[in-house]
């Protein structure tokens, strides 16, 4: 029996191939704080890969006393279901719970019968009181539900190291998450980490670079650094001088505008920094001071060229619906991008109304309505209703040259772990395990005429872990009306991030349905498939593509440089049957990982 188990679930990536990015360092920073052992930290390959279902099932076999969690607005509802199912399991199970998520004005959560004790803001200076089973039923018996934030003096590194303790270790490819400091200089009212920790705590240089040589002879390759503004520290060109040595690839979010000169700037590049996140936000500087960011749009701008000159890709961020914002200015800041060359990788959303932050308290007054579950996106701003907003997102990305939210890219391949294959007219199927991310590949005479077993298969799918994608591929011989198409599209999701967000931006939540063709198919039906869902031909050679949306299958090995030069205009329309080429076109020639 393991008393404690910390969990801390992933968001759910748009293709099954790209790496969730959750890494368990919250959990394990709390398990090193409170002494616990090694096994209390729910291991990070476990979280990132298995399904609702077996989620729950490896969690009763451990057979926990006490469970904590880290809720994001990502994670939160499936989180919940697992809670819940685990309550009805063992109601005498202690669940505490954490994380962004957790506020004072979190009502809809606070709410929620399944967990004991929410604690606010850092925990560490709870965890050797909420994370100790006797210690935690006594706060309980005082009738507290809720332990408030508390202002912190302290730098991170003042806690135990989870990567020197040994609650984390680096794995061969993956990315290690740094913490350097703690607290924000800025006042962006729309954020809700300013209100939690108001403080800016920066480790020294010198500390910070014993830490990463640690961590570089533990094998990492990659570090993301959790920094809310990266280049804040005084002593930043004596850590990027010291980091060079290293090698390693890099990941952090910056203030362009504080970038004044190409030696700050070519001084990250040799650090690694290869991509950075810059928030521009708006083109209206005097929106940017009413939201308490402050700067000026053209002095970030002014850095990020900077950036680009050295190296740097930037991933720019654009904020739809800020109080006081004209829709008009994103589709200006999306021509200025371009103008510039900066355009690569801009990243735009509809406002979320976080719970914590200045903007959720002063909402009505500032004219500002919103959803209240995640992502809680913003549905009016002063005039602007939410359709105006997404008309604005739409503008910009014609703008900007590529699509801001692309559909979720189902897989294709011949195999993948945990796909499932499901031949209705003899019930054949090939059990697969519970997995985050299923595949099930439904190969039939007439698609049409097995509508009935083919969704009581997915619905036997979706039951099993409904806060999970699932890519549903058919492939059928015969040609079906396309009403089974808007029959599974209409299929029920459960409320989630995943789910919402998706209906926001017009693209599939947790079921993604694809067909997979014969080449010599009715070419209007393909056409006029391919403009509900992916629709795909097989083919043995990389011969043109269909036209319109219709994408290619390819079966057998390429030269990837060649195809990407062959396809360059239509990148996303291209599959492999193989699934390790399919892998190697999104991380390489898709960048999706």
């Amino acid at each position: 029996m393991h008393t404690v188990q910390l969990v801390q679930l992933p968001l759910h990536p748009a293709t099954a191939w790209e790496p969730t990015g959750n890494s368990p360092l919250a959990p394990a920073m709390l398990a090193a704080t409170a002494a616990l052992p090694v096994e209390s930290v729910f291991p990070e390959d476990l979280l990132n890969t298995l399904g609702d279902s077996a989620l729950l099932d490896e969690l009763k076999r451990r057979d926990p006393v006490l469970i904590g969690v880290t809720l994001y607005l990502w994670n939160r509802e499936r989180t919940l279901h697992l809670l819940r199912q685990l309550k009805e399991w063992n109601e005498e199970l202690l669940i505490v719970a954490g994380g962004p998520e957790v506020t004072p004005d979190n009502h809809s959560l606070l709410a929620e019968n399944s967990i004991d004790l929410f604690v606010a803001g850092e925990g560490e200076s709870f965890a050797k009181d909420v994370l100790s089973p006797e210690r935690l039923k006594t706060i309980l018996r005082t009738g507290v539900k809720l332990l408030g934030p508390v202002v912190d003096t302290r730098t991170p590194d003042h806690w135990p190291d989870p990567w020197e303790k040994g609650y984390l270790t680096p794995t061969e490819g993956g990315s290690v998450h740094i913490e350097t400091q703690r607290g924000c200089q800025c006042h962006c009212s729309y954020c809700a980490y300013r209100r939690a920790s108001p403080i800016p705590r920066i480790i020294a240089a010198e500390k910070v670079l014993k830490k990463i040589r640690m961590l570089h002879e533990m094998g990492a390759e990659e570090l993301v650094f959790l920094d809310p503004t990266f280049n804040s520290r005084r002593d930043l060109l004596t850590l990027l001088r010291g980091m060079a040595s290293y090698k390693l690839d890099c990941f952090a979010e910056v203030r362009s505008d504080l970038i004044h000169s190409s030696e700050v700037s070519d001084a990250l590049v040799k650090a690694g920094f290869n991509s950075l996140e810059v928030g521009l936000q708006t083109m209206s500087r005097e929106v940017l001071h009413s939201v308490g960011r402050g700067g000026d749009p053209n002095s970030i701008l002014r850095g990020a060229s900077l950036l680009k000159k050295s190296g740097v890709t930037t991933v720019i961020d654009l904020i739809l619906g800020l109080p006081g914002d004209n829709p008009a200015n994103i589709e200006l800041a999306a021509g200025e991008l371009v103008a510039r060359g900066l355009h690569d990788q801009v990243q735009t959303f509809c406002l979320s109304v976080l719970p914590g932050t200045e903007l959720r308290l002063n909402a009505e007054k500032l004219g500002i309505q919103y959803e209240d579950r995640p992502p809680y996106t913003v549905t009016r701003s002063g005039s602007h209703t939410l359709n105006d907003l997404l008309l604005a997102r739409e503008n910009a990305s014609d703008i900007l040259g590529y699509d801001a939210d692309p559909p979720p890219r189902p897989v294709l391949s011949d195999s993948f772990p945990g796909m499932e294959v499901f031949t209705p007219e003899n019930r054949e199927t090939i059990i697969s395990p519970s997995v985050r991310h299923g595949v099930l590949r439904i190969n039939t005479v007439d698609a049409w005429a097995n509508r009935e077993p083919i969704l009581g298969k997915i619905k036997e799918r979706r039951d099993k872990d409904p806060y999970c994608p699932l890519d549903v591929v058919i492939q059928s011989k015969k040609l079906f009306p396309l009403d089974l198409i808007d029959i599974l599209k209409q299929l029920s999701e459960p409320e989630c991030y995943t789910r919402e967000k998706a209906k926001i931006y017009g693209v599939p939540g947790l079921l993604r349905i694809a067909v997979v063709m014969d080449p010599a198919t009715d070419q209007n039906w393909l056409k006029e498939c391919s403009e509900m869902i992916t629709t795909v031909v097989i083919s043995d050679s990389a011969v043109a593509l269909p036209g319109g949306q219709v994408g290619l299958l390819l079966h057998g090995s390429y030269d990837l440089a060649r195809l990407s030069a062959l396809y360059s205009e239509a990148l996303h329309l291209v599959f492999f049957a193989e699934k390790e080429l399919e892998l190697l076109w999104n991380l390489d020639v898709l960048e999706l990982g």
